[in-house]
């Protein structure tokens, strides 16, 4: 009898031995699957919850570039620009490509077509989320370069995420930047159907083209000077009466 018992306990470790490691696979499987997650599926969820806010349809037409590499944002086919923050942008041009049909949860403008956009889902079931991180907007695709001249007809005006017109985008994708200053100074030449010529230092790449524009104007030989950025104006030359004078430096 003590040996029937020794052999059934025997048969029964065994059997514990030999289910172990299939339980293990499982977890080893869960990992495994956990590992292969992109930052961007960990981060789909997020940390804030996104079901409260509108959601919007529609085809990427094309990326927006920015002058120095990355994107900040994609147009639809309706002709809205959808606007992603820099933490997004680095992974947004492996999520979505021109064609596909996006489902976009954000904020739309009360009167300009643009959306600040929260959540992009893609059409494979990809998304990527705002998570509130800063990150620096660069990125491989872009690969800066000597000055770029562009021209061509304006497909429309080119807002930024605070509504601001701030260029124009070409009908041939390629996207001329101003700053929102400069660019109220020249609105007209950005008007849909003008043409336009553009010069100034920028990027070239998959995502598409860009420029910060520092010469702009209707024709090559009728173009004007832009300050690049959201630098002051110049002010007086070396030289000139006003040049030592500081600018508020005698009001009290």
């Amino acid at each position: 009898m003590r040996f029937l018992l020794s052999l059934s306990g025997l048969i029964l470790a065994s059997s514990v031995a030999v289910a172990a490691p299939a339980h293990k696979g499982g977890g080893s499987s869960t990992a495994s699957f956990a590992f292969r997650q992109t930052t961007t599926e960990k981060q789909a969820t997020g940390v804030y919850d996104l079901s409260a806010l509108p959601v919007f349809t529609g085809s990427v037409v094309q990326f927006l570039p920015a002058p120095h590499g990355g994107v900040v944002g994609f147009v639809l086919n309706d002709g809205t620009q959808v606007f992603v923050s820099p933490e997004q942008a680095h992974t947004f041009a492996g999520l979505v490509k021109v064609g596909d049909k996006v489902e976009i949860r954000g904020i739309k403008g009360q009167v300009l077509p643009i959306i600040r956009a929260f959540s992009v889902a893609n059409p494979r079931g990809r998304t990527v989320q705002d998570s509130f991180i800063e990150m620096p907007l660069h990125s491989p695709e872009m690969i800066a370069g000597p000055d770029l001249v562009l021209h061509g007809e304006v497909w429309m005006p080119l807002y930024d995420v605070g509504g601001h017109l701030c260029g124009a985008i070409l009908k041939d994708h390629s996207v001329i930047y101003l700053s929102p200053r400069e660019a109220g100074r020249v609105a007209d030449l950005l008007r849909p159907g003008q043409t336009l010529y553009a010069v100034g230092g920028g990027s070239s790449g998959d995502l598409g083209v860009a420029i910060d524009a520092r010469e702009i104007g209707p024709a090559s030989d009728k173009l004007i000077s832009i300050a690049v950025g959201n630098t002051p104006p110049p002010g007086p030359a070396p030289g000139s009466a006003g040049y030592d004078i500081i600018p508020g430096a005698d009001e009290h």
